[in-house]
């Protein structure tokens, strides 16, 4: 894998999406629990060089950043999926999108490869914010997005086909 910068948000997440990307969803048989800190976490797949867990467990209100730490340790590329869309931001606690503000931080400082499955609709953007978000949440949305415009974006099966000729 390439690094943190090498990254890509995919908005869905299409099969189409994630295969030209090399993706595939993880089969039942490789699913795994992980043991952490803070406790067991249910990955959706694992194998030697990639984990695949979703936004809800990995951001839920019992992950910390040595759980990410010793994730990061182990795995040099990361698929985050389910992450919902910012623009539905109250549909998760500010302190889960704060976790996942952390886990961006430590894939980053680890230049560990993450590929982002956002469910939301394209052209939502983690850095917009609208009237009635509670400010501690007004406030983590823009730090992450300007992580996020550290990646790759591809917010279309359409916008795939005009790029597939350069790969993912």
């Amino acid at each position: 894998m390439a690094g943190f910068h090498q990254g890509l948000v995919l908005i869905p997440g299409t099969e189409r999406q994630l295969g030209a990307c090399g993706l595939f969803r993880p089969s039942p048989s490789q699913r795994d629990v992980l043991a952490l800190h803070s406790g067991p976490l249910a990955a959706m797949g694992t194998d030697p060089d990639m984990l695949w867990a979703g936004f809800a467990e990995l951001c839920g209100p019992t992950r910390s950043t040595a759980d990410y730490l010793l994730l990061a340790d182990r795995f040099p590329a990361w698929v985050v999926d389910g992450i919902p869309s910012p623009s539905a931001a109250s549909a998760a606690k500010a302190a889960d999108w704060q976790r996942f503000l952390d886990l961006l931080d430590v894939l980053r400082e680890r230049d560990i490869t993450p590929f982002l499955i956002v469910t939301g609709p394209p052209g939502s953007h983690a850095g917009e914010t609208r009237d009635g978000v509670p400010e501690e949440l007004a406030a983590v949305l823009p730090l992450i997005g300007e992580r996020l415009s550290m990646l790759r974006r591809i917010e279309s099966d359409e916008q795939l086909a005009d790029e597939q000729s350069a790969g993912c």
